[in-house]
């Protein structure tokens, strides 16, 4: 399945750009930086949901799945600073993921054209990879912001997003020099670059739509307490046998799903009314096939999608959903300690966390 797998998606070089970015307008130079070290925290999305799943299969560039996103306050946090000597980027000793950080650094520089040697230092949310919330295109969409933000921001964030999508990669084991090309929406980047605690990814990577959720609101994720530990490889075999069910999932329901998150969804949301909102993501995870697409991340999923369902049911909560493929629940809900219990109840282990509609965040003292 390797060599089936790398001939869709052949690993490519640390740093290399598959995708060029045209800067509009064209600069005449490299960008001067406007500090010598920049600190931010930056959020993390929860896809609750593609637009078109037919579209996630392999393609020449951009996957045009599109997507509905979550954004929410767990924080990676990421220094970026200018050193004077050693390699072109270097990270910390204690640099969560620092193939994904060297990779993000690497791209941006050779991007921007830019000559100083740059030090990463990321501190990631402690989650375990490959449980749908963006862990890599997170890293990869902090890092790249931390280094636009250095050179005063000569990347507008709309086009970032689609850059860094159409660059996305993902850890080999056992391989620091390349990365698999794994597929990405875009929505791990949007989380951080577009302001928006709910939000619509369309397209070729297009930030669509954003909206405010209400500040009562608490996000309760349910993930198992022994998830698969996937290689980058091994995790993309596995959905590529699926690839298929996907294709007619996105065939049979994207028109509808199109159609309702547009006439009915969006304009609910922006009178504060989530049920609809939770009506369409239900309906697409439990009842048009995604959760049974997405059974391959957790051999459990299916029988605890079955022990989760009644919170949206019985009105725990205003939305439920599956994060990616999985194999985490997220649940919006006005009454968190409910949410958990029913989480706990279903095996699973939980955490709590806010939305967050302020894109990434700019920290000045060490600990802030």
């Amino acid at each position: 399945m390797n060599s089936s797998i790398d001939s869709d998606f052949p690993p490519f070089p640390l740093g290399t750009p598959l995708f060029s970015l045209t800067l509009d307008p064209t600069p005449r130079k490299p960008p001067q930086p406007i500090a010598d070290h920049i600190r931010l925290a930056y959020p993390s999305r929860i896809n609750a949901m593609a637009l078109d799943s037919s579209k996630i299969v392999p393609s020449q560039g951009a996957y045009l799945a599109g997507e509905l996103l979550f954004a929410c306050d767990l924080m990676r946090r990421v220094q970026v600073e200018i050193v004077g000597s050693g390699p072109a980027v270097q990270t910390t000793p204690d640099c969560d993921h620092p193939v994904l950080a060297r990779h993000a650094a690497l791209l941006m520089r050779t991007t921007l054209g830019t000559r100083e040697r740059l030090r990463v230092r990321v501190n990631a949310p402690d989650l375990p990879a490959h449980v749908g919330l963006g862990s890599s295109s997170g890293q990869i969409a902090a890092v790249a912001a931390a280094v636009n933000e250095l050179y005063g921001r000569p990347v507008a964030a709309r086009q970032l997003v689609k850059f860094l999508a159409l660059n996305h990669g993902e850890e080999i084991d056992h391989d620091d020099g390349r990365l698999l090309p794994v597929q990405c929406l875009g929505g791990s980047a949007a989380a951080g670059l577009v302001p928006g605690a709910v939000q619509v990814v369309a397209g070729p990577q297009v930030p669509l739509l954003q909206a405010t959720l209400p500040e009562e609101i608490h996000i309760v994720l349910g993930m198992p307490h022994d998830p698969v530990i996937w290689d980058a490889r091994a995790s993309l075999a596995a959905e590529a046998r699926h690839f298929d069910a996907f294709a007619a999932t996105g065939r049979t329901y994207g028109p509808e799903i199109a159609y309702r998150l547009l006439h009915d969804v969006w304009p609910s949301l922006i009178d504060g009314d989530l049920r609809p909102l939770g009506s369409l993501l239900f309906d697409y995870r439990f009842r048009m096939g995604s959760l049974a697409n997405c059974a391959f991340s957790h051999p459990d999923l299916l029988a605890t999608g079955e022990k989760v369902e009644h919170i949206f049911t019985d009105r725990l909560a205003e939305v439920l959903t599956l994060s990616s493929v999985g194999p985490t629940f997220a649940a919006l809900t006005y009454t968190p300690d409910r949410c958990e219990q029913a989480f706990v109840g279903a095996g699973l282990r939980t955490l709590r966390c806010q939305p967050w509609g302020g894109g990434y965040r700019l920290c000045g003292q060490e600990g802030q």
